[in-house]
């Protein structure tokens, strides 16, 4: 009869190791809302076979064997619960772990884009390397990571200042390269520091490898040829009008 009532109530299939299975895309706090759910649902089974509540009182309508069925229900769930707390523990150190290595992983990032990449841009030329390492990049690194495309810098050339700015044309233009190296700043180290099963110094020496191997393609493609020429125009025309400023003239004249 034992045996009868631990085969009923012992979910041997549903060991820790199964949970852990099928919960493979799931989160440690999933499994909590699983937990907690399998706990509320034995609370009320066996709240129907104790007289202290309604619930009790209606459970006392019920047979025997219905009783009994209920009570084995509930010592079910609970079997069920104990695997699917144990693979929540399991999981949350699983993530915990993750996320340690991720943190350190960005680190490592952060600081191999300070040494390689902190870039000059004081000059055209210095200006325009720029652009050129971030149009072998956006070729290198594809679709997963985002960097403006060829009508983007366009745009950011032609268009004029907005109102709001403050700023003249030769400033927006300087604006514009600090905003791109900081956006290529940003993509570098994401793509540094995402693969856990890589280091960000092993990824950045195949980044540069790549970076090197693509250049002289990329940088004579007819569509980056013409995005170097709009931004030198704009850059060479923007350096021309500081050097002819007076110092101290305002950003911008008042309307």
């Amino acid at each position: 009869m034992a045996d009868k009532f631990n085969e009923l109530t012992n979910a041997a299939g549903i060991t820790a190791d199964v949970v852990m299975e099928l919960g493979a895309y799931f989160s440690a706090q999933d499994m909590r809302k699983v937990q907690t759910g399998l706990t509320t649902a034995a609370r009320e089974l066996r709240a129907l076979t104790h007289n202290s509540s309604l619930l009790g009182r209606l459970g006392e309508k019920l047979s025997h064997e219905q009783r009994e069925l209920l009570t084995n229900a509930a010592a079910l769930l609970d079997s069920v619960k104990y695997n699917v707390e144990h693979a929540k523990e399991r999981k949350a150190r699983a993530e915990k772990a993750v996320a340690k290595k991720r943190q350190q992983w960005e680190r490592e990032a952060e600081q191999l884009v300070k040494t390689h990449f902190s870039l000059p841009a004081d000059t055209v030329a210095e200006q325009l390397r720029i652009l050129e390492i971030h149009l072998v990049a956006q070729a290198v690194l594809g679709q997963t990571i985002y960097l403006k495309n060829h009508l983007q810098l366009r745009n950011a050339m032609q268009e004029e200042p907005p109102r709001w700015s403050n700023h003249t044309a030769a400033q927006w233009r300087r604006s514009e390269v600090s905003s791109l190296l900081a956006d290529m700043h940003s993509a570098i180290r994401y793509y540094l520091s995402w693969e856990l099963q890589i280091t960000p110094a092993k990824r950045l020496e195949e980044l540069q490898h790549n970076l090197e191997a693509r250049r002289a393609e990329v940088l004579t493609m007819p569509q980056s040829v013409e995005t170097l020429r709009i931004w030198s125009d704009a850059l060479k025309g923007a350096a021309f009008i500081t050097s002819v400023l007076p110092s101290g003239s305002p950003s911008k004249p008042k309307e």
